[in-house]
């Protein structure tokens, strides 16, 4: 599941550790409720639509549904066309 309104991806917990992922990170996640929360979070080799990348993905606490967040699509060259509800390449910017 895609959810365009979250930075992260996030990961259960049990595939965190069947695929080693290590936990370098800590990050602040604010909920929809408002309240803040901190969360593990490591790379991870992401792959979706044939395209693979590392990405920065956060470990779920307990019995959460995984979801893939903006910043995953963004290094994978992709957007979520929001009409026909489906993803899309995108070309990266230049500055």
């Amino acid at each position: 599941m895609v959810d365009t309104a979250a930075t992260f991806t996030k990961i259960l917990s049990w595939a965190v550790q069947r695929a080693g992922i290590e936990g370098k990170y800590t990050v602040e996640i604010e909920l929809a409720d408002g309240r803040i929360i901190r969360r593990k979070a490591g790379l991870a080799e992401v792959e979706i639509e044939n395209v693979g990348r590392p990405a920065l993905v956060t470990f779920s606490d307990g019995e959460e549904r995984p979801l893939t967040g903006v910043t995953t699509l963004e290094v994978l060259g992709l957007r979520v066309n929001l009409v026909i509800r489906k993803l899309e390449k995108v070309r990266a910017v230049g500055y």
